[in-house]
């Protein structure tokens, strides 16, 4: 950490979280483009429409990763160039699109799953479980309050 201290524990909490998200997603990065030749961004937005049963709006896939929408286009557009995802209009409003994965998408978030819990199980076990749930909690309770949820 830093040497010179930071006023209180919150202060320390937002500097702590704030780091530990960037090491996650500079790993993340280097681990999908090692494995799989695809940003973070990419494989997160092939996930969240594996995950979710049905066809799924850009919106959607926004909302669920806290990406903006233009974001989240960029990403499908090189999907559905790339062979991994399928776009159409939606069948209940003609302005918006759905996706879905081609088998080759599906494939893709299988195979970066499985690299992920490869590289999960070395992070988690350097981490006590009863510390990594209280943390889980912690941060659970604060998204919830400044969320407003």
């Amino acid at each position: 950490m830093e040497s010179t201290p930071l006023p209180d524990d919150l202060a320390t909490l937002w500097f702590l979280i704030r780091r530990v998200a960037g090491l996650m997603d500079r790993g993340g990065e280097a681990l999908f483009q090692q494995e799989l030749g695809i940003s973070l961004a990419q494989f997160l937005v092939l996930s969240v429409v594996d995950a979710h049963p049905g066809p799924l709006n850009q919106q959607g896939i926004a909302d669920r990763l806290g990406l903006t929408k233009g974001t989240v286009s960029r990403q499908i557009d090189q999907a559905v160039a790339a062979g991994l995802m399928n776009v159409e209009t939606s069948p209940r409003n003609r302005r918006e699109n759905t996706v879905t994965l081609t088998p080759a998408g599906t494939d893709l978030v299988r195979r970066g799953d499985t690299a992920f819990t490869r590289q999960r199980s070395a992070i988690v076990s350097a981490v006590d479980p009863d510390e990594m749930k209280a943390a889980i909690k912690v941060l659970g309770s604060m998204h919830d309050t400044l969320s407003g949820e």
